[in-house]
């Protein structure tokens, strides 16, 4: 016998919204940390080839990095950015560095979208 049970989500996307908005802001950090550093680098030409990426990915991280400050406080802000460290590392040696860095704008947008900032 096949049943449906439908049931009032609001209640669980509240109890998550707490978790989810910060770990979308350290995703986007983590995922953009490593094409913001090659602004600081003397690798070559590597960052003047793609240079509209790196500075997609020098506002996302910097944004994020404000955005988690300021939101949640000086501790909190600093765990946030601790958490994106470790993905940083992860995502450092992935072959399609425009598509980690989409990732990392979506991941924004959707904090951005959680939060509910208004410009």
């Amino acid at each position: 016998m096949n049943c449906v049970i439908i049931t009032d989500l609001s209640e669980e996307t509240m109890f998550m919204l707490p978790i989810l908005a910060p770990l979308f802001l350290s995703i986007s950090f983590g995922l953009s940390w490593n094409r913001f550093l090659l602004t600081f680098t003397n690798r070559g030409h590597g960052p003047q080839d793609q240079m509209s990426v790196t500075t997609v990915a020098a506002t996302v991280s910097l944004t994020a990095l404000a955005l988690s400050v300021a939101d949640k406080g000086p501790l909190l802000g600093g765990i946030i950015i601790l958490l994106g460290l470790p993905l940083a590392a992860i995502s450092r040696n992935l072959p399609h560095q425009a598509a980690v860095l989409t990732l990392s704008v979506v991941s924004l947008a959707a904090y951005l979208k959680f939060t509910m900032h208004v410009a």
